[in-house]
């Protein structure tokens, strides 16, 4: 976070910019000077994100400084329609998107449902006809609820944050699996279409630990879109639990997004040959940048 400190040079006083970064095992105070006087509130608050922007040249992973710039533009102006909105019609807003995102996660995992369906449910709180299992429905209002969890967490992401989330997803859906990883069920996985193998079931402490260890050191230096990207990429091809890994690790993107204040995004189920695509980059020949690639196209086409 940048933030504004005056300081005393030669007995005047003086403005600057100052923003921490760790590098390595030390924090590094980074600096840019204001002068004498602060400027008006909108001209300072530009200056900061103009400081946050050279600070981000040649800083991130994946995303270069003009992709930087295009995502603060659409994180401003999300954050002020927000800003705009009333709170019934946020709450409008949230609800329309929990039933698409809902709808086009399921239908990425394979359930069988349409779009006016998950609206009844959802919206309308109606069982439609055409719902051959009880369990779909179930798991459609589980996933709202998982998406409600994301938006209210505060606090760090841990094992047992993920562990609830998808306990929530599979209450009353399949308690036996509910919040357990494969470890403790002593299950391996399978993930259908492709050559790609999911660690073995003993395997999963020893990876979830490496995951951990890896968001420690990376999830200040990465930024909140190639973040989400990750976590997402690295979880939904770990496969810690027997069940409902890639609506978990979407989740869990968005949450990142969520706390960050930036849009949050959806994956159409149109577009579920590229999302795979992208998976299999990784899964087959560990190259992150197109998953980062491809979760950037489609924040950019969030509402």
């Amino acid at each position: 976070m940048v933030f504004v400190e005056n300081y005393t040079s030669r007995g005047k006083a003086y403005y600057r910019l100052s923003h921490s970064i760790r590098k390595g095992g030390k924090i590094a105070h980074l600096t840019k000077q204001i002068g004498r006087a602060l400027p008006p509130k909108a001209r300072l608050e530009r200056m900061k994100q103009e400081f946050l922007m050279e600070l981000a040249e040649g800083r991130y992973k994946y995303l270069n400084k003009k992709e930087i710039d295009e995502i603060e533009s659409r994180r401003k102006s999300y954050r002020e329609e927000i800003k705009s909105l009333s709170p019934l019609e946020k709450e409008k807003k949230l609800k329309e998107f929990i039933i698409r995102f809902t709808y086009d996660s399921s239908r990425l995992s394979g359930a069988d449902i349409t779009l006016r369906q998950t609206y009844l449910i959802l919206k309308e709180g109606i069982m439609p006809k055409g719902i051959k299992q009880l369990r779909t429905a179930r798991e459609l209002e589980n996933h709202e609820k998982g998406i409600l969890a994301i938006t209210a967490y505060k606090g760090n992401l841990s094992i047992n944050f993920i562990k609830k989330l998808h306990k929530i997803m599979f209450a009353g859906v399949d308690d036996a699996i509910a919040g357990k990883l494969r470890s403790e069920l002593k299950r391996d996985a399978k993930i259908a279409g492709t050559p790609y193998v999911p660690p073995k079931w003993h395997e999963i402490p020893k990876e979830m630990s490496g995951f951990f260890k890896w968001y420690k050191s990376e999830h200040r230096k990465l930024h909140p879109l190639e973040l989400a990207a990750l976590i997402h990429l690295k979880l939904v091809s770990m496969q810690p639990f027997a069940d409902g890994n890639s609506r978990l690790s979407r989740l869990l993107m968005n949450w990142i997004l969520w706390k960050k204040n930036y849009p949050p995004i959806d994956i159409p189920i149109e577009d579920l040959e590229n999302y795979y695509n992208v998976l299999d980059r990784y899964q087959v020949k560990k190259d992150e940048k197109p998953c980062v690639g491809y979760i950037l196209k489609w924040y950019f086409k969030s509402e």
